[in-house]
């Protein structure tokens, strides 16, 4: 999985609140005066990530968003954005609203890592609910129609890079009925 850079993330950001495919900073900027005002703030910031402040500023018309841009603008001033992104600096001196962006791409950026852990702790609980209730790899490839090889290396020997968050999701989700169904059994 790869990082995203935050001046390609902001960008994809601000075209997705808009509804477009396209991106102009012409357009972007009078969208956000008009009848996009979500775009406002992630506007700002990839304007502030591209060196683009001054140019985004000659589009601005109107009062509001101009007092906005001129509030938040020295906060950005002199700083490299997406390291700043990335390391919580600015979050409690920034309005909420610019805040949750780069909160947001600071979730994007450290996915690798919260995604292998995730399956880490999916895999200690499968590791564990397959011994104790004796459900062979073989029985959950073929109920959830999985490669058997992966989910071997998976299970077996714990190479998270086998599959994905949403296989391991699925086969901890499989055992736990399995070991559902079977205390219940045990309680009739």
């Amino acid at each position: 999985m790869r990082r995203p850079t935050f001046s390609r993330w902001i960008k994809r950001q601000v075209m997705e609140l808009a509804g477009t495919d396209s991106f102009s900073l012409r357009k972007m900027a009078a969208a956000a005066q008009n009848e996009k005002p979500r775009v406002i703030e992630p506007l700002l910031l990839y304007a502030a990530a591209t060196g683009q402040t001054e140019r985004l500023m000659g589009f601005v018309y109107k009062d509001d968003v101009r007092r906005s841009y001129e509030n938040v603008l020295p906060f950005f001033d002199g700083i490299e954005l997406e390291e700043v992104a990335r390391d919580r600096q600015l979050e409690g001196s920034i309005p909420r609203e610019y805040g949750k962006f780069l909160a947001s791409y600071r979730a994007s950026y450290n996915r690798p890592e919260t995604s292998k852990e995730s399956k880490r702790m999916r895999w200690e609980r499968s590791r564990a609910l397959q011994l104790e209730t004796g459900v062979s790899t073989a029985e959950i490839c073929h109920a959830l129609g999985l490669n058997p090889g992966n989910v071997n290396a998976y299970l077996k020997h714990g190479d998270l890079d086998k599959v994905s968050l949403r296989t391991a999701t699925a086969i901890m989700t499989y055992l736990f009925e399995h070991e559902d169904s079977r205390q219940y059994r045990k309680a009739l």
